[in-house]
């Protein structure tokens, strides 16, 4: 399933566009938000410090309007907290360096006691302020007001105003690192049928490790996601393509892992670190090391029907159904397809491989001679642990 190269360049720049702005919405929200507060705070209240809300608004503005009333309620009680601990501190010690330094560790600190993630440094950040205005009250009660009504006023907005696309941007980018590492598989592939195969498995190994840390953008879009759909009449219907996405995240997770095994694998096979497998103690002995092995017979087909899956797969996460039933057909071919592939390079090495208890037995022993590797601490990947 091919998607044109038009849509591929739409939907990076809808993803960049997204991950900065919310597609132009919380830019928008913010704008508005300031204009309403600002409006509330000096027409209908008369605050003597209206500048306050729009500032409390675009602060508290995030890229979901969950997301900006879970912030906002934070920042409130942030600065609830602040103006007592403020006023407390000007009674008892008054204003000095003592009480200054005593007011902001006891600030910070409960603020990560009540967990208010970004907005723990309000407390102190407020205490201080009423501490240093002439008219302490006064201005603790006006930052108090303004931002409460700024709190309301971004909420407010963010629920009136369209969702930001969200759930599209998961798509696209969970699409993304499906393509990335569909093209990483397929050139592996095509590598291992040239006789140079084995100086290029180094760059494989990196650039599956890459792919598996570029999981976190797919993971955080697709929390954003679930955020934009809360408290939304219509919500519920992109629920059922966010749990898809949510899937099928947790699976590309994994396969990236088997990928990075893959690759490392048949890094371990070219005895690029100079010596066999498992004889660390005797690395420098050349009567030990062994014939350089070959990569399996066959496994550039298993990786390219792998590399034919992942890309059916991109073109299913940009897609707001459910894959159709030709499409699951489809997969399920290349599956079958991949199965025999696999079970005919595996038996090919080794007819053991039919006993699972063998494949037991073998992933035991290879994790144990992984951290052998990992522990050496002479030419190990961990040298600077060990001094």
């Amino acid at each position: 399933m091919k998607v044109p190269g038009s849509v591929v360049g739409a939907a990076g720049l809808r993803s960049r566009m997204t991950a900065g702005f919310g597609d132009g919405s919380m830019v928008l929200r913010a704008a508005v938000s300031a204009g309403l507060s600002w409006w509330i705070a000096s027409a209908l209240l008369h605050s003597d410090a209206a500048s306050l809300a729009p500032v409390g608004a675009i602060l508290a503005t995030q890229a979901t309007p969950f997301a900006t009333a879970r912030k906002s309620l934070q920042r409130a009680a942030g600065i609830l907290f602040g103006f007592l601990l403020g006023v407390a501190a000007t009674a008892s010690i008054g204003t000095n360096t003592v009480s200054v330094v005593l007011v902001v560790l006891v600030g910070m600190y409960a603020g990560r006691a009540m967990n208010l993630g970004s907005q723990m440094h309000q407390i102190a950040l407020t205490a201080v302020l009423v501490m240093g205005a002439a008219a302490t009250f006064g201005y603790g009660a006006s930052r108090l007001e303004d931002n409460v009504v700024g709190v309301l006023v971004g909420t407010c907005v963010g629920l009136a105003l369209p969702a930001p696309g969200f759930t599209r941007r998961a798509g696209e980018e969970l699409a993304r690192l499906n393509r990335e590492m569909a093209a990483l598989l397929a050139e592996i592939a095509r590598g291992l049928a040239e006789d140079d195969w084995a100086a290029r498995t180094g760059d494989w190994v990196r650039r599956a490790r890459s792919l598996s840390k570029e999981l976190d953008t797919v993971r955080q879009a697709v929390r954003e996601a679930e955020d934009a759909i809360r408290w939304r009449p219509r919500g519920r219907l992109a629920r059922p393509r966010l749990d898809r996405l949510a899937e099928a995240t947790q699976c590309l997770d994994h396969v990236g892992h088997q990928v990075r095994g893959i690759t490392r694998g048949l890094y371990n096979l070219t005895f690029r670190e100079g010596r066999p497998p498992a004889l660390h103690w005797a690395q420098h002995e050349e009567s030990l090391l062994p014939l350089r092995a070959e990569a399996p017979a066959g496994l550039d087909g298993v990786l390219a029907a792998f590399a034919a899956m992942l890309g059916d797969l991109a073109g299913v996460h940009v897609r707001e159904e459910a894959p159709a039933p030709e499409v699951r057909d489809r997969l399920a071919e290349l599956l079958g397809e991949t199965e025999t592939r696999f079970l005919r390079t595996a038996l090919g090495q080794s007819p053991g491989y039919a006993d699972w208890r063998v494949l037991c037995t073998a992933g035991i022993l290879e994790d144990a001679r992984k951290m052998l590797h990992e522990l050496d601490p002479s030419i190990g990947p961990h040298k600077a642990a060990f001094g």
